[in-house]
């Protein structure tokens, strides 16, 4: 019997050896004569292969990755007072100098060049208001000492009034011009 258990012995021993130098975790000779030791050379043998076990699993886990390369730091352009102001929220006012509203909106095309503005015209206090989109050619900014300007629509209230509710699904927006004239062009 004893032959026996030290032939099964040798024969785990020599697979053991094998399955270590091919992970590649070993090399040069090792004794693993332990294993036939009949309680630690079990536990030895298990815990070797609990060990094994995992390196093929860190094996299999995927090619290494390297860190992601850091993008570079953005560059800064100034902007000089004068040179560019917000327009959203600003007052609108009409030919005759009368608000005509506020712009809420700035539609721009492919190329992010502005189209047309959204104005909210009409109303008290956010009641009986409503949204037309006005093409970008009809507003006309006139810079003021203060900073600010002032962004003046060239249409009358009647036209105003005539113009569609805007409606951001519908396609093609409705955007209101005021008429041409021989100075103005397309």
């Amino acid at each position: 019997m004893h032959a026996q258990v030290a032939g099964q012995c040798a024969g785990l021993e020599a697979q053991l050896r094998v399955v270590l130098r091919q992970s590649g975790r070993i090399w040069g000779d090792f004794d693993l004569g332990i294993l036939c030791l009949p309680a630690s050379g079990l536990s030895l043998f298990l815990s070797s292969m609990a060990f094994l076990g995992a390196v093929a699993l860190a094996q299999q886990a995927g090619p290494e990755t390297s860190p992601p390369i850091a993008a570079p730091p953005a560059s800064h352009e100034l902007i000089y007072q004068g040179e560019a102001t917000s327009i959203l929220g600003r007052q609108v006012s009409g030919p005759d100098d009368k608000n005509v509203g506020r712009i809420v909106d700035v539609l721009v095309d492919d190329l992010g060049q502005p189209r047309a503005a959204v104005v909210d015209v009409g109303g008290f206090l956010g009641i009986g208001n409503r949204r037309i989109a006005v093409v970008w050619r009809a507003l006309h900014f006139a810079p003021e000492a203060t900073g600010a300007g002032k962004i003046r629509l060239e249409m009358t209230a009647d036209q105003i009034k005539a113009t569609p509710e805007y409606k951001a699904i519908s396609t093609p927006v409705v955007v209101a011009a005021p008429p041409r004239t021989e100075q103005t062009p397309p």
